[in-house]
């Protein structure tokens, strides 16, 4: 039996302060947490897609410096049919040659039809 194939993505995230809910951290344990080394202004995970229900229409640039340093970081929005969106380290290039070789990867099945 063939596994899953699903898409997997780095997905870039904001922390927030409790789950299910876009509160973020309040100032006072941001403060702690970074002081301890503990956390960044976002964290990068992994995520997974199941294309064959929600196609990926879209992937728009962009990029942003993360606060307290000085180099650039590039990441794509990626928008789904449904609407939904999601965020996802890397330029658009690299997340197109990721969704080719996710494509590549799936074994194609012949329909046999009989006369």
């Amino acid at each position: 039996m063939d596994s899953l194939q699903w898409l997997q993505l780095s997905i870039i995230h904001p922390i927030n302060s409790a789950f299910n809910t876009d509160e973020e951290i309040d100032e006072i344990d941001k403060i702690r947490l970074l002081n301890e080394g503990l956390l960044d202004d976002y964290e990068t995970t992994i995520g997974y897609f199941n294309l064959a229900r929600n196609m990926i229409i879209q992937l728009n640039p962009k990029v942003f410096i993360p606060k307290g340093k000085t180099n650039k970081k590039y990441y794509t929005e990626v928008v789904f049919e449904n609407g939904d969106v999601i965020y996802s380290a890397g330029k658009p290039e690299a997340i197109y040659s990721k969704l080719n070789e996710y494509y590549d990867s799936i074994p194609i099945v012949e329909n046999e039809q009989q006369v």
